[in-house]
């Protein structure tokens, strides 16, 4: 009978705290003894009583994470630079702020009294709580809610993994830089209890933000690629089981990532491949998947896609060149087309490692071609190609890759080419020492252009 009555007081007392009256009422002393009791109540009402309102409870309170938040942090957040702050520092101490937070408290209290019918009507209201969700503190809170679910409550949460990473997908674009990394965080965890084929979307939506993230990459990082970074480093740290059982669809992609132009992406994919691969065997077991995808997107018309393809089929064409199991027939067949077409258009900063690499993959692969192969002489047509072209920073790098095609390929006949190309080298060199010597004897030496 007791247990009876508290039910039936809550259910009058609960809607009363959580209106205008109570806890979203404008005078502050209201404000204060509302949300004093129903955090007393959520602390101290024991779980039979409480769990058929703890769907509604978590959505409201994750929706008063924001409405309490102190209207200086919006003030402050506005206002950054006047008070020499960035909103990245502010979003962090709010980020902190909601980690200690009461109200987390209580939400996580009600979660610990979840059962399976709870978790049933929980489901759509968390859903609308992740949709209608409008200040920051209320989304970090949702994807909290998630790492929570995924982690203490994995069974119960397990049946309803697949349509929360869905929904991610939608929140890990918000505008916010803390809160797109909480969702790609949570993803991590919420993918331990999702199906392969759920985990695999994932994967895909993620290229999809990478490989076509708007904006001018050339100017700044796009957002869109630091989630895609993001939600594959999730998935490693926080379900590295299904991670490894689904390796051959997110190793490629990682390491196509960890030759981005821009650090903090690069840096980002980087480790994520270092915590998952030990050496340059996996380089070798996904070549196919690497190169496919290098090859695919050497078309891209964004420079900085176009670029990193090249660079990511450089490294894997070195990283072989350096195993003691060299280049076989196979592998070089894989490499050579895509390698070409990484060669191929004008010159572009950092290009000269896609040159080296090419020289050594030359030199390893004499074996496998000699110099009456059809494939050889494109060698020769491509490093005369490039030991040509004018580009200052460039063609010290590209006459040195034909000395060591030249040195490394004695079979492929290349001296005499390689005296034409460098002849007028040697000529501009002399030709500037000369004009140097005319201007000292002409009286505009050092001393005079020093006073």
């Amino acid at each position: 009978m007791a247990s009876k009555n508290a039910a039936v007081l809550l259910k009058n007392v609960l809607p009363f705290l959580l209106s205008t009256s109570g806890i979203e009422s404008s005078a502050e002393e209201v404000q204060n003894f509302s949300l004093h009791t129903l955090l007393e109540i959520i602390k101290k009402a024991s779980g039979k009583i409480l769990r058929p309102f703890i769907p509604e409870l978590v959505e409201r309170l994750v929706g008063l994470l924001s409405i309490l938040e102190p209207q200086a942090v919006n003030y402050l957040h506005l206002n950054a630079s006047k008070y020499n702050l960035t909103e990245q520092k502010i979003d962090d101490i709010r980020l902190s702020s909601i980690r200690s937070s009461p109200l987390m408290e209580a939400i996580e209290r009600c979660l610990d009294l979840l059962d399976e019918s709870s978790m049933e009507q929980l489901q759509p209201r968390l859903e609308a709580a992740m949709k209608g969700a409008v200040g920051l503190p209320s989304k970090v809170g949702c994807s909290r809610v998630l790492v929570s679910l995924s982690t203490r409550h994995n069974v119960l949460f397990k049946p309803y993994a697949d349509q929360f990473l869905r929904l991610i997908e939608r929140q890990v674009i918000d505008r916010n830089e803390t809160v797109s990394s909480s969702y790609a965080a949570s993803s991590g965890y919420v993918a331990r209890g999702a199906s392969d084929k759920q985990i695999l979307r994932l994967v895909s939506f993620a290229r999809k933000l990478y490989f076509e993230s708007e904006g001018d990459r050339e100017q700044a990082v796009p957002r869109q690629s630091i989630a895609a970074a993001e939600i594959m480093q999730a998935i490693s740290k926080h379900a590295n089981d299904r991670f490894n059982s689904l390796a051959s669809d997110l190793l490629p992609f990682i390491y196509f990532g960890k030759h981005d132009s821009h650090d903090q992406v690069k840096e980002i994919f980087r480790n994520t491949w270092e915590d998952n691969v030990g050496g340059s065997r996996a380089i070798s077991l996904y070549l196919q998947e690497i190169l496919t995808m290098a090859q695919e997107h050497m078309e891209s018309p964004q420079w900085v896609i176009k670029h990193t393809a090249a660079r990511s089929v450089a490294d894997a064409t070195t990283a072989l060149a350096s195993m003691s199991s060299g280049f076989d027939s196979a592998s070089s067949q894989l490499i050579w087309p895509v390698l070409e077409k990484a060669l191929a258009g004008k010159t572009w900063d950092g290009k000269e490692t896609v040159l080296y690499a090419f020289a050594k993959f030359v030199e390893n692969t004499k074996h496998i071609w000699s110099a009456e192969d059809a494939n050889a002489k494109t060698f020769v047509k491509v490093i005369l190609r490039e030991a040509k072209r004018q580009n200052v920073t460039y063609r010290p790098h590209a006459i040195k890759c034909l000395g060591l095609v030249v040195s490394s390929r004695e079979d492929l006949g290349l001296f005499d080419a390689m005296c034409d190309v460098i002849k007028p080298v040697f000529t501009d060199i002399v030709d500037t020492a000369s004009d140097d010597s005319m201007d000292v004897d002409n009286g505009v030496g050092a001393g005079d252009k020093d006073s």
